[in-house]
């Protein structure tokens, strides 16, 4: 005499529990990604912006608290969430609006992984070159 067996599935009460199993680690692995966010590089990178004249607000992302990676013009390394460049060219435009001016900040040498700065197109042609400049990288 044989026994049957019977499955019994999932109970459907239990489905939703499942759908916010991704959920809560996608939520885990975010929040292990901010980890990744230097302080002190975001903080230069804010220094750096409070000293530039910013006419068409090319750096609004640029926010206390924010992701640094995450601001346009940053480019950071995947794993290490350091700063590796700043793209951060003016658009070709007739327009002088468009382009960054003020002074260059010496805290651009606390990002210790930079290796290119794109000022081009903008107007810095009322400062000198910065010395520091040339310790970058």
């Amino acid at each position: 005499m044989a026994i049957a067996t019977m499955t019994t599935p999932l109970p459907i009460s239990l489905f939703p529990f499942l759908l916010l199993i991704p959920a809560f680690c996608f939520t885990i692995c975010h929040a292990n990604s901010d980890l990744l966010c230097i302080q002190s590089e975001g903080e230069a990178l804010l220094k750096f912006k409070n000293h530039i004249i910013d006419p068409s607000n090319r750096l609004s992302s640029w926010v206390e608290g924010g992701d640094y990676c995450k601001w346009i013009g940053v480019v950071c390394h995947n794993s290490t969430g350091q700063v590796h460049q700043l793209h951060l060219a003016a658009p070709l435009s007739p327009y002088e609006r468009s382009k960054l001016r003020g002074k260059i900040n010496p805290s651009l040498l606390d990002l210790k992984h930079l290796s290119s700065l794109d000022l081009s197109y903008n107007d810095f042609s009322s400062i000198h070159i910065p010395i520091f400049l040339g310790m970058l990288g």
